[in-house]
C-alpha cells in the first residue's frame, strides 16, 4: 500500500509528472477527486469536510485500522502517531493526513514524497502499539518507535540543505526543477526540463544591400535592410528516469509532445493560432518566438518498457521580440535575453 504527498498548490499537472499520465484516472478514482486543474485545493476542501463532519474515531476503530496497516511499517507508524484530524480521515477515507491513497495495480519509485516501503511492521513494535493504544487515554506513545522508526532519514542533506531519503537514488542528483522551462502561449503553462541545454550559441546578423554603381565612388554604398530574426537551436540530453526513478511515468514522453505539439496550430473555426514560446533559463527569458523544428534522437539501453531510456531533444526558436529592437535595447540587454 503506497500514498503520496500532496498539498494545497498541487495541480493535475503535477500529478502527472509525480505518477504519468496513463495512472491519472485510477488514483483520482480511488481517492473520489473530480478531475480538476487544482488538485491539491479540491483535496483539501474535501478532507475538511471530512474532518467537520466526522465525530471521534474510538480506540476500538483505530485498532481495526492499524491491523490492516501491517504491511508498510512506514505507513503504520504515520497512522498510530496520527492527530484526530488524521484518524478521522484514516476512518472515513482511508488516506492519510496530505496523502493520496496509491491503487494496488500502480507502483510509484520510492521517495521523500511517497509512503509505502513493502517492509513488514516487527512484531515487538506491533504488540507496544497495540497495548499502548488500548490503554487510556487511547493514544500510541510516540518513544515506542524512537529505536526501530524506519520513516526517519539518516541525518543525510544535499547542497540545498534538504533532507535526502537514501533509497530514492536520484536524490543524489543535481536536477534543476524549475530553473529551465518552456512556456506556451496557446496552453498557457510551462513545462520543465530535467537538464540545462548542451551549450548556448547566441549571435545576430545585420542584413544590407548594396546601391548600384554610383561614379567616383571608391566603396558601395550600403542600406540597412534589417537585423534578424534570431534563430536558436537548443540541444538537451536526459534519462527517462530523471523525473521519478521509473522510466514508465511517461514524463518523458510530455516533455517531447509539449515541444512538439508548439510546431502546431490550433484551430477554432475559420481561426487559426500560433503558438509563441518562451524559453526560460533561471526564471530569465532566453529567447522569444516561434518553434520551428524539434528533433529527438533515442539510444540505448533498454528499459523495462523495452524502448530506448536515453534521448536526446534538438529544439529550434525563431525569435519573434516583444519590444522594438534597436542600438540602445539591445546594448542594456542583460546577460540572459
Amino acid at each position: 500500500m503506497q500514498f503520496l504527498s500532496i498539498n494545497s498548490n498541487t495541480k493535475l499537472s503535477d500529478l502527472s509528472e509525480a505518477v504519468g499520465v496513463k495512472n491519472v484516472p485510477s488514483i483520482l478514482h480511488i481517492n473520489n477527486i473530480e478531475r480538476t486543474p487544482n488538485i491539491g485545493r479540491a483535496f483539501n476542501k474535501m478532507c475538511d469536510e471530512v474532518i467537520t463532519d466526522t465525530g471521534e474515531v474510538p480506540y476500538e476503530r483505530k485498532s481495526a485500522i492499524l491491523n490492516g496497516l501491517t504491511t508498510d511499517s512506514d505507513v503504520f507508524e504515520t497512522a498510530a502517531l496520527s492527530s484526530s484530524s488524521g484518524w478521522k480521515l484514516l476512518s472515513s477515507m482511508n488516506t492519510l493526513p496530505g496523502m493520496l491513497k496509491i491503487p494496488d495495480d500502480v507502483s510509484l519509485p520510492d521517495s521523500a514524497a511517497t509512503l509505502g516501503n513493502s517492509t513488514p511492521v516487527k512484531s515487538d513494535i506491533y504488540d507496544k502499539v497495540m497495548a499502548s493504544l488500548s490503554q487510556p487515554p487511547h493514544y500510541v506513545d510516540p518513544s515506542i518507535f524512537n529505536d526501530y522508526s524506519v520513516t526517519i532519514a539518516p541525518g543525510i542533506v544535499d547542497f540545498q540543505g534538504r533532507h535526502i531519503n537514501s533509497s530514492d537514488p536520484m536524490q543524489w542528483f543535481r536536477v534543476p526543477w524549475g530553473e529551465v522551462s518552456l512556456y506556451s502561449s496557446i496552453s498557457d503553462e510551462k513545462i520543465d526540463f530535467p537538464v540545462y541545454p548542451d551549450e548556448l550559441s547566441d549571435g545576430v546578423k545585420a542584413n544590407y544591400t548594396t546601391m548600384p554603381d554610383l561614379l567616383y565612388q571608391y566603396e558601395p554604398w550600403n542600406l540597412y535592410t534589417g537585423s534578424g530574426p534570431r534563430s536558436q537551436t537548443y540541444t538537451f540530453e536526459f534519462h527517462r528516469d530523471m523525473w521519478t526513478g521509473d522510466h514508465r511515468d511517461g514524463c518523458a514522453n510530455n516533455l517531447i509532445r509539449a515541444c512538439m505539439a508548439n510546431c502546431y496550430p490550433e484551430y477554432k473555426g475559420s481561426a487559426v493560432y500560433t503558438s509563441l514560446v518562451t524559453l526560460y533559463i533561471n526564471g530569465k527569458a532566453l529567447i522569444r518566438g516561434v518553434m520551428t523544428d524539434v528533433n529527438v534522437n533515442w539510444d540505448g539501453p533498454l528499459g523495462l518498457d523495452n524502448f530506448y531510456l536515453h534521448c536526446k531533444l534538438a529544439i529550434t526558436i525563431t525569435e519573434v521580440s516583444e519590444q522594438t529592437l534597436d542600438f540602445y535595447t539591445v546594448r542594456n540587454k542583460p546577460l540572459i535575453g
